[in-house]
């Protein structure tokens, strides 16, 4: 059987009680490739009495057939940054795995997609999500906040990583570049949340103000749509 654990935002203690249990009767192993974990793996495998080995992106992608084998005849599990289905990656694990009649069984845990919550804009309100490149190609980023914008819906815009590298684009130039391809103006309300799940920060700003400010990533920035006056409060006093 396959199980996938979700980590949460930020560090081993995010771990569900649920998610322990399940771990200590599994051989155990782990990506951090996919998002921001800050948490030890020492003091993870001494929380669950258990080794755990890491996966690296090969592993999970090119090689996806061989993990699966492994839960042919044991009880797997795989923990990963934040929600284990909020990845595109962890999806197409689930899949190769029922297509092979193999039980998944999830354990959820919190993800970007509900700690931004914390901004006060109502979940239901947000449209299609889209990712600011590192490369700063912005076609689906333009695409998507056309879209929302017509339908007043808000949109959450992801910053590029490359954890490889060590690389987070950072708020200021995210900014930056969506003024440079005038996707929005220097007039435009903006807030940025960063540290989500750790010691999260909100801002809510100009696009100009943006430009100037620095902001400890990872983070990633809310474009609001048509603003409900509660959420109009609400903002008011971040």
């Amino acid at each position: 059987m396959l199980y996938l654990i979700g980590l949460g935002l930020n560090d081993e203690n995010d771990l569900t009680l649920k998610a322990i249990e399940i771990a200590k009767k599994c051989e155990c192993f782990i990506e951090l490739y996919t998002s921001v974990w800050k948490g030890s793996l020492d003091n993870l495998k001494e929380i669950i009495k258990k080794d755990i080995k890491i996966l690296n992106r090969a592993d999970l992608e090119e090689n996806l057939e061989l993990f699966i084998e492994k839960t042919k005849e044991n009880d797997v599990a795989l923990f990963v940054p934040g929600d284990p289905l909020a990845a595109t990656t962890h999806i197409d694990i689930v899949y190769e795995a029922k297509r092979k009649k193999i039980p998944v069984k999830i354990i959820h845990n919190a993800s970007i997609f509900s700690a931004i919550g914390e901004a006060g804009l109502q979940l239901y309100k947000y449209g299609k999500v889209a990712t600011i490149p590192l490369s700063g190609k912005i076609k689906n980023v333009k695409d998507a906040l056309k879209r929302n914008k017509r339908l007043g819906l808000h949109t959450l815009l992801l910053l590029d990583i490359d954890l490889e590298n060590n690389i987070f684009m950072k708020v200021a130039d995210a900014i930056k570049i969506l003024l440079k391809k005038k996707v929005i103006k220097e007039t435009d309300q903006i807030i940025a949340f960063s540290n989500a799940g750790g010691d999260s920060k909100l801002f809510y700003d100009s696009a100009r103000g943006f430009k100037m400010k620095h902001i400890e990533s990872p983070a990633v920035l809310i474009i609001p749509g048509r603003l409900h006056f509660r959420e109009k409060d609400f903002l008011e006093v971040i």
